[in-house]
């Protein structure tokens, strides 16, 4: 039988942080038995809801173009994070994807849009900043990503906000919806800081994990037109579009909940969800 907190792991031995679930001392997750079963349950729950609410699922590759990258601003906003791919014999430069999300605006770009437009998906994603127990090099990441006139994608925040924290007290998790903010705007000087928080552009729901470390296990976020003006996205009635996104990390529900449950209580919690 698997037995679970190992504290005092040798450096470069793996961390068994809960049950079916190691980490490397570089962040890299080794998942079996219930862990994989309670992260596939908890991502066909969230695809259920988003194609439930009309948004498409895409399957993107593993790697991201540098450029699309440079476009998004995020090696401005995010130094040394992201991971870097040799890629023999390709004349394009790569990067492990940071997020699901910049894919989609790749595809859309130099594009006009009917009307409201969602995407789901669903990938494993990489950033090189502080591992921790809840904070991992490579993780798994299910998004909702629309784009809409401005006032819908704030609505369609809201009700994704009051949907997920609805789930989040259902599954006996202690969580709370806190504003946040994203280097995405600016620089992290207080006055750039309170800026996004008099906007709302960013909440976190968060929730204690292994050992009480408080961490975010999904975000809610407005990106106004950075993103769609960046990636030339438009709408073909002529009016503004601006897109936000809901990111789900597969690996903090499921250590959030065992922390919680245990397994086999956050496997019947999750099936019995609606």
């Amino acid at each position: 039988m698997i037995t679970e907190g190992i504290a005092g792991a040798e450096p470069h031995s793996p961390n068994r942080l809960h049950f079916d679930f190691l980490v490397s001392s570089d962040g890299l997750p080794t998942l079996g038995g219930g862990a994989c079963e309670l992260m596939q349950m908890l991502d066909a729950r969230f695809k259920r809801a988003a194609v439930d609410a009309g948004a498409e699922e895409k399957q993107f590759p593993t790697v991201i173009g540098k450029q699309t990258l440079a476009i998004t601003g995020y090696f401005q906003s995010f130094p040394n994070f992201a991971s870097s791919v040799t890629s023999p014999g390709r004349e394009a430069e790569y990067s492990l994807s940071p997020a699901v999300c910049y894919h989609c605006y790749q595809l859309l770009s130099n594009t006009s849009l009917q009307g409201d437009t969602a995407i789901t998906c669903c990938g494993k994603c990489f950033r090189g900043d502080a591992i921790s127990n809840g904070h991992l090099w490579e993780f798994t990441m299910r998004e909702i990503v629309f784009l809409a006139p401005p006032s819908v994608v704030r609505e369609h925040r809201q009700d994704w906000m009051r949907k997920v924290s609805c789930w989040a007290r259902a599954l006996g998790l202690d969580a709370e919806l806190t504003p946040a903010t994203d280097p995405f705007f600016g620089s992290e000087t207080r006055g750039k800081k309170l800026l996004q928080q008099i906007k709302e552009l960013k909440y976190e729901l968060t929730v204690p994990g292994p050992a009480g470390i408080t961490m975010p296990i999904a975000s809610f976020n407005l990106h106004e037109d950075l993103f769609t003006k960046r990636f030339n996205i438009w709408l073909e009635n002529g009016l503004p579009v601006h897109s936000g996104c809901v990111a789900f990390g597969l690996e903090r529900w499921y250590l959030a909940l065992t922390a919680r449950h245990g397994i086999n209580r956050a496997l019947e919690l999750v099936e019995a969800l609606q």
